[in-house]
């Protein structure tokens, strides 16, 4: 901030003084100053015309403030006065505030994009001294200022034609002042220059805001060549938001009074006709720049008074009838804005609350980390312990939610799998295999089927010490390992299958135990990547349980019933099958006797049939034993256990977590750097929108 600088008895927007809007104004200042106007179109009045119009000139006669008029220099960026009431001596400020996405080039702009406003970036607070306000020292001055605010925005393009979107803001506080912000921005340029497009979107950017009053400023050139007139027919509302001034009256060219004269006249059907009026001016000439503002208005007065504009309403010239012009416009507009204002605001707050509330709460120091995290996983564990036992009512109404289903439902595929392959692997042996009641004919046909066949050969090729009538003891385990080759993939298959299940189950409830997104995706990430740690531990369990099962051994009684039951049942069938061949009409009794009797002094072949009828027994017998453990021991255990993520993320974990791991729960549940700066900016537009309306309550506008 600058220092402060004396002012004259009457400040210099002491000409606009009017009791009924000066509370309304000094609201609006207001509000600006708290920072609404980022976020809420606010009133406020705009300087637009062509480049070298003249626009610099009623800026300083409006203000008076001693801005350039050479017709050389010309407006680059935005320049915002703000006039503002204040206790204590009369100040000057400077600010440059940078628009942090710049585009310097004509064609490069885009529209859309500076249609609206940007973030911006106070850079620098210029200095402004001390000497009197109307001196030529001041004037000096203030030229520097400017010159240097110039350099600040434009850089290393100063000397070029480019236009920027950062605004140089002066501020003017007194007691005497009344609260009103006047903008100039960059003229308007014919379509072939550089920076048309540029320039058409920061004139846009003002008349766009249906709250913006519009002083709309021509020169004595032909209208036809001058883009404010084209602007103007495009300005929405334009009856009630634009008021038109035609600078430098007194170097028009020749002909040119005609549609000067015409204009300012203003009838109806006149083609530049506004409803608020057109108003001419005499500007300073570049020689008059030392000029006191009292002279400049008097020579204003004089000019207006003779010839050809003596025949106009003099209403309608000079300095002093457009400030009233422009007071009685405030007025009204002020007065039919600030009813739409105050809802405005209130909607806007609603939806930054709602915004902020979308966030959810802090997480930026490890306490509110804890505290977030231990909600969460309350509510978490709570559901994964229904979804683990069934209770779906308090659930999403999702199939994923059902996981204790998706569980039962895999281990009974996985039963059926496993019967379906012992099926397949060992099934019942023909009971017609005997196709002749000649013995001769039996060796050959038992020995023809295809697993008893093997098992023969398996027998053969192992024999060791044993008696002729034995089976060497290593028959069994390697019969046994070559039909067990599949357990490993089912129950794998199995374990992979409901590792998925979990991840969906456990995704799901996550996202029932927080709404903030980015919680949600670091919990859900990191819950996931300890799926594969219990995965491999059921893996191993797995593992461990396939050793065990490579040997053949059991206590189960069921053994031995189901071998013996197995086994007559075979020789019974054989003997009704023979029987049914049989033309002397043998019992099956008979026939079964036979068979014993051949299979006793056949001991070769009837060690095939035991072999076979004891694997398959013993198949039955692990199989139940091996899906039972399966079940238990790999799934319930591992899966579903106490290291299971659905059961381990419970609030004592995340304590213990942070005093273990405090870096592992800021990745977790810490803010990123933008959501942090989301967070704090929604949170300052909720002050300023807070503040806002409680502002309008103490200047009694609340109501409106």
């Amino acid at each position: 901030m600058s220092e402060y600088v004396p002012m004259p008895a009457q400040g210099v927007g002491s000409f606009l003084n009017n009791v009924d809007t000066e509370l309304k104004l000094e609201f609006i200042q207001h509000l600006k100053r708290i920072g609404v106007d980022r976020y809420v179109e606010l009133p406020q009045l705009v300087v637009v015309g062509d480049q070298s119009s003249g626009k610099s000139s009623v800026l300083q006669a409006i203000t008076k403030l001693p801005f350039p008029v050479d017709d050389k220099m010309c407006t680059r960026f935005p320049t915002e006065v703000a006039l503002q009431r204040s206790a204590g001596p009369e100040s000057i400020s400077v600010q440059v505030k940078l628009a942090l996405v710049e585009n310097v080039g004509g064609y490069e702009d885009d529209d859309d994009d500076l249609s609206n406003e940007g973030p911006t970036e106070i850079i620098r607070d210029i200095e402004c001294t001390t000497f009197p306000f109307r001196s030529q020292e001041f004037t000096n001055e203030f030229k520097r200022v400017l010159t240097v605010a110039s350099s600040q925005i434009l850089g290393l393009e100063a000397d070029s034609q480019v236009l920027s979107k950062s605004t140089l803001t002066i501020t003017v506080k007194g007691p005497d002042e009344i609260d009103l912000t006047i903008v100039d921005i960059p003229g308007l340029v014919s379509v072939g220059h550089d920076a048309f497009e540029t320039a058409r979107a920061l004139v846009r950017r003002y008349t766009d805001n249906p709250k913006c009053i519009i002083l709309a400023v021509a020169h004595p050139a032909d209208p036809e060549t001058q883009e404010v007139f084209q602007m103007i027919k495009n300005i929405p509302n334009k009856e009630n938001r634009v008021i038109g001034v035609i600078t430098k009256c007194d170097r028009k060219q020749e002909g040119a009074e005609n549609w000067i004269l015409d204009t300012i006249k203003n009838e109806r059907e006149q083609r530049h006709y506004l409803k608020q009026g057109w108003f001419g001016l005499r500007n300073r000439l570049p020689v008059e720049r030392n000029t006191s503002n009292q002279e400049r208005d008097s020579k204003e007065a004089d000019f207006f008074s003779r010839g050809l504009w003596a025949d106009l309403d003099p209403g309608k010239l000079g300095i002093k009838h457009l400030r009233t012009a422009l007071i009685k416009m405030l007025n009204t507009h002020i007065t039919n804005s600030i009813p739409e204002l105050i809802p405005e605001i209130k909607q806007r707050l609603s939806s930054r609350d709602h915004a902020l509330a979308q966030l959810g709460r802090p997480r930026s120091s490890k306490s509110e980390q804890i505290e977030c995290m231990v909600t969460l996983s309350s509510l978490f564990s709570r559901a994964s312990e229904d979804a683990l036992n069934g209770y779906y009512q308090n659930l999403p109404d999702e199939d994923s939610a059902k996981l204790r289903k998706i569980v039962q439902d895999r281990l009974e595929a996985y039963r059926d799998s496993m019967q379906e392959d012992y099926q397949d692997s060992l099934p019942l042996p023909d009971a017609t295999v005997l196709r002749s009641t000649a013995k001769s004919t039996w060796r050959s046909s038992i020995l023809a089927e295809e697993n008893l066949a093997h098992i023969y050969e398996v027998i053969h090729a192992n024999r060791g010490i044993e008696f002729p009538d034995e089976v060497n003891h290593n028959v069994m385990g390697i019969l046994w390992r070559s039909q067990t080759q599949q357990w490993n993939k089912l129950a794998s298959d199995l374990i992979v299958d409901l590792g998925f299940s979990i991840a969906k189950t456990m995704t799901l409830l996550v996202g029932e135990a927080t709404a903030e997104q980015e919680l949600q995706a670091n919990t859900t990430s990191w819950l996931l990547s300890q799926i594969p740690t219990t995965t491999a531990a059921a893996i191993d369990e797995l593992s461990k349980l396939l050793v065990g099962e490579a040997r053949t051994w059991t206590l189960v009684p069921k053994y031995s019933e189901l071998m013996g039951e197995l086994y007559k049942g075979h020789i019974k069938n054989m003997a009704r099958s023979l029987c049914a061949l049989d033309d002397r009409s043998d019992t099956a009794a008979l026939w079964e006797n036979k068979i014993d009797v051949w299979l006793a002094h056949n001991k070769d072949v009837d060690s095939v049939l035991n072999t076979y009828f004891r694997l398959k027994a013993y198949y039955e017998v692990a199989m139940e034993r091996f899906i039972d453990n399966v079940a238990l021991q790999v799934v319930e255990r591992h899966l579903l256990g106490p290291s299971s993520v659905l059961r381990s993320f419970t609030p004592s974990y995340i304590v213990k977590m942070a005093e273990e791991d405090a870096e592992l729960l800021r990745r977790i549940a810490g803010e990123n750097g933008d959501k942090v700066l989301e967070r704090a900016a929604i949170a300052s537009e909720i002050t300023s929108l807070t503040e806002a309306l409680a502002s309008a309550g103490r200047f009694g506008l609340s109501n409106n």
